[in-house]
Order: structure tokens, then C-alpha cells, then sequence
């Protein structure tokens, strides 16, 4: 059985200058990707992004080939909503079977409310998509944020969290890193988002998984274990 301990546990207590330390700095992590989104989501609606996202989206564009199109097209399935989730059930039946209640929570919640914040963020902005070449796939929804950008953000985020206080902890950030970027790219060389679309999409799932960290007691100041 888990308890929601760390921020709870403080309840009642006298809050000292490093836990206050400790609760601003969780603070800024938390303000700096909402502030990022707000940012770009006011520069997209008034329209100012537009000659920046179409030239990186050009300028990948001449790279192409049909070989990188066949690799490309695999690898971005996997941060689609059947490969995020194929993942993430993967990670959570691990965590079932090691009895780690709180780490299954923080990935099923991390991936669920990324989705369910994706599709309300598409419905308020409602962009269209890029039509700068003849795509090799088609999507039917709105663009902004992008979708494959936060499920597989939102996934690799809650894995980073609930392997933070292990000593896989590096090599978890170093493969999520790798993982969030090559589907970001994926999006881009198939000319179906925008960067904009994909960075606002990564700020989202961060600050909603640091969300769900905190609310969890998921995130504290420990040193790794050398239990994963």
C-alpha cells in the first residue's frame, strides 16, 4: 500500500529555510515550462510564428530521402497513441509486478491527463496543420500543441520521475531525452507540425507530470537508492 507522503508529511510542521528553499525551486521548475507555453501560444495566435516554423520545416524538408522516410515513419509510431501506450503498459505491468503502487499512478496519470489536456489545448487553438509539400501521412486534427509530442513527453517524464531516486536515474533522463526528441523530429521531417507545435507540447506534459509528482510525493531532495 502507498501513502501521498513528502508534501503532506510537512503538514503541521515548522518550515524550515531549506524546505523553503526547496518549495520555491519547485516552483520555478514548475512556472518555467507554463511560462514557455504562454509565450508561444500568444505568438502562434497573433499569427508571428508562422515564417519561423515554415522555414525550419523547409530546411528539414530538403534532407529528406526515401530511405530516412521508411525509418522515419516507424520510429514515429512510437510516440503515437498506440505505441505511448503499448510503452506505458509495458512500464506499469513492471511496476504492478514489483508491487510499486505510486510509480504505476504517476505513469497511467502522467499519460492519461497529457491526453486529455492535448485534446482540449487542439479544440481552444484549433490550428490547421502545415500543407508545405505532399505529405506521406495524413492527419485529420488540429495541430497545436502536438499530440505525439506530449504523450511521448508525458511518458518519458513520469519514467524520469519515478526513476529519479535510483541509480538509473541519468540513464533514464539520457534514453528519455533521446526518445522525446526523435519523435519531435518525426513530426517535423513529415511536415504535419510546426516546432512550435511540438515545444508547446513538451512544456505542457512537463508541467502536468510535475503536477502529478507533487501531488503523488513523487519528487523530493534524496539521494539515489540503489533500488530501482
Amino acid at each position: 500500500m502507498f501513502t501521498l507522503h513528502d508534501i503532506y508529511s510537512q503538514v503541521g510542521h515548522r518550515i524550515s529555510h531549506m524546505t523553503m528553499r526547496r518549495l520555491i525551486l519547485a516552483f520555478i521548475i514548475f512556472f518555467i515550462p507554463i511560462f514557455i507555453f504562454g509565450v508561444i501560444a500568444s505568438l502562434v495566435l497573433d499569427g508571428d510564428t508562422i515564417n519561423f516554423d515554415s522555414a525550419v520545416l523547409l530546411g528539414i524538408y530538403q534532407y529528406s530521402s526515401p530511405t530516412l522516410n521508411e525509418i522515419i515513419l516507424r520510429v514515429t509510431n512510437l510516440g503515437g497513441v498506440l505505441g505511448v501506450l503499448g510503452l506505458g503498459a509495458v512500464a506499469v505491468g513492471i511496476y504492478l509486478w514489483r508491487r510499486k503502487w505510486q510509480a504505476c499512478v504517476q505513469i497511467i496519470a502522467g499519460i492519461g491527463g497529457a491526453g486529455l489536456l492535448n485534446f482540449f489545448l487542439k479544440l481552444i487553438f484549433s490550428r490547421d496543420r502545415p500543407e508545405l509539400w505532399d505529405q506521406l501521412i495524413i492527419e485529420t486534427n488540429h495541430s497545436f500543441p502536438s499530440g505525439h509530442a506530449m504523450l511521448s513527453s508525458a511518458l518519458a517524464f513520469s519514467l524520469v520521475v519515478v526513476l529519479w531516486h535510483t541509480k538509473w536515474r541519468w540513464v533514464a533522463f539520457v534514453l528519455a531525452t533521446i526518445y522525446i526528441f526523435a519523435i519531435g523530429f518525426t513530426r517535423l521531417y513529415l511536415g504535419v507540425h510546426y516546432p512550435t507545435d511540438i515545444v508547446a507540447g513538451w512544456c505542457v506534459s512537463a508541467a502536468w507530470v510535475l503536477i502529478v509528482a507533487f501531488v503523488l510525493g513523487s519528487i523530493s531532495w534524496q539521494r539515489p537508492s540503489k533500488k530501482a
